[in-house]
């Protein structure tokens, strides 16, 4: 048929060429990868690999016209349509296109997938193994940028290739995206799967230890977000016994930052940073974070901006857009509680307008509650409501909830619904008191000794005050211990002036 002679036109031969990345006979044929069987013909299938693999990638930067968002889509039509064999009635339900987008955006695909081909010199050779493993990369990046359901249906496909290291992979990136998700039941059944290929010994020994140490994340991601950062365990001996990547500590070290132990996390870090190599999400998680307990210490009040600059650099430039997004956000914030310009709350304001409805629920959840809290410093106690709202929707566990629920007393408070907000605080400081969570005490307790204050009861507020500055000193950052601080001198200077 002239549809599928590859020299019939460039779409033809991108078609072609990705449907028959196996098949040496059908790429001698196809006018895009004859070049490398001149020379030797048993390394040129692996050389063509190499070259599409390459390709893929260098879409990411090849057109500053597209979106980052158009990007991922059309390497998921490719990866999907072309290289999977998915029903494109099926693909373009995923992506939310109707039929006719969906042509159209599939054509722009591959010609922007032939013009990044043609860019690229002759590759190295390439096995089928490393190619999956690009897909692996490739899938865990569309997740990241909200196109779960491609990733999802990529990874299917690994599960389904009968090669015990890739399916253990996929596995458990597949549990990560449930994780992330908030299907917190499919999670773990997919890291069952995993751990029942890890224990058969079908894995290579020189792979086990990474595929554990991801397992193992993935394992205490699922923990904290059921039961929250407390439940993740943070003795010595938990410690010595994670495994040597770094991933498992990465998740540990940012429970012990939402739980104010800023020394663990510190500790944790520094590990995590000297146990080997890390993959380009886990390098940008870890300049995240190392951000976050800068701006915890406020010892280096610019530190955290240039390692915020940094971890959006390498996340843009791994396609990790979910991560490039939260990074963003908290760079932005930071800058207005530093500075405390206008310029600084509108860029911080211009982020959050545009949050990616597509982006995984619980990175939704993390800008929410950032939002939340942002928008009463702003002077915008409604928007800080909603985002309390959606934080509170959004959350998993009893941290979470009450998290959200101290929020909306603070965001209620300075809407100026005094008694509303000293209910609301109330309640939540005594459930986090019953929960340990010291950090949510602190939060409700000042907003109580304020609601108290306003309404003239300075011996009540004088108690919660001194309770929510004994929990700061020992959980919270500098910044908020400042604030505890200063509404005890409202107090007590309203106390002098009677």
């Amino acid at each position: 048929m002239a549809r599928c002679d590859p020299a019939r036109s460039d779409y033809c031969a991108s078609r072609h060429l990705l449907r028959h990345l196996d098949d040496a006979r059908e790429l001698r044929r196809n006018p895009l990868a004859r070049d490398a069987f001149a020379h030797d013909t048993e390394l040129a299938t692996g050389a063509v690999r190499e070259r599409v693999s390459r390709a893929l990638a260098a879409m990411d930067a090849q057109d500053a016209q597209c979106s980052r968002r158009q990007t991922w889509r059309h390497a998921a039509i490719l990866l999907r349509i072309d290289v999977a064999r998915h029903r494109p009635l099926s693909v373009a339900a995923d992506l939310g296109l109707s039929v006719r987008q969906f042509h159209r955006e599939r054509r722009a695909a591959h010609n922007r997938f032939v013009t990044a081909f043609r860019s690229i010199a002759q590759a190295f050779v390439v096995s089928r193994h490393h190619f999956a493993e690009e897909l692996l990369t490739r899938a865990g990046g569309l997740a990241d940028s909200g196109e779960t359901s491609s990733a999802r249906a990529i990874l299917e496909d690994v599960v389904g290739s009968g090669q015990p290291e890739l399916q253990c992979a996929a596995l458990v990136r597949l549990a990560e995206i449930d994780a992330r998700a908030h299907r917190l039941g499919c999670g773990r059944g997919r890291l069952q799967q995993a751990e029942a290929l890890l224990s058969a010994a079908q894995v290579p020994s020189d792979r086990r230890a990474a595929l554990r140490d991801a397992h193992d994340a993935v394992a205490l991601s699922l923990r904290w977000f059921e039961l929250g950062p407390m439940a993740i365990e943070r003795d010595v001996e938990s410690v010595k016994s994670a495994s040597a990547g770094g991933r498992a500590l990465l998740v540990r070290a940012a429970a012990a930052l939402r739980c104010g132990e800023s020394g663990y996390a510190s500790r944790t870090l520094r590990r995590a940073g000297t146990a080997g190599p890390l993959a380009a999400d886990d390098a940008v998680d870890l300049l995240t974070l190392q951000a976050e307990l800068a701006d915890f210490t406020d010892e280096d009040p610019l530190r955290s901006e240039r390692l915020l600059v940094r971890a959006i650099a390498l996340a843009r430039e791994h396609g990790l857009r979910g991560r490039q997004a939260y990074a963003e956000h908290q760079l932005r914030s930071t800058q207005w509680m530093r500075s405390r310009v206008p310029s600084a709350a509108q860029a911080y304001r211009r982020l959050t307008e545009h949050v990616d409805r597509m982006l995984s629920p619980r990175l939704r959840a993390s800008l929410a509650f950032c939002a939340a809290d942002i928008e009463v410093a702003i002077g915008h106690p409604q928007r800080a409501l909603r985002a309390a709202h959606e934080a509170a929707r959004l959350a998993t566990n009893p941290y979470e909830a009450l998290s959200a629920r101290a929020l909306a007393a603070g965001a209620l408070l300075r809407s100026g619904r005094i008694a509303e907000a000293g209910t609301e605080a109330e309640l939540t400081a005594d459930a986090a008191r019953g929960d340990g969570n010291a950090r949510i005490v602190s939060l409700a307790q000042r907003i109580s000794a304020q609601a108290h204050l306003a309404q003239g009861n300075r011996r009540a507020a004088r108690a919660a005050i001194e309770e929510a500055l004994d929990c700061a000193r020992r959980f919270s950052s500098a910044h908020v211990y400042g604030q505890a601080r200063a509404v005890l001198g409202h107090i007590m200077n309203a106390t002098i002036a009677d």
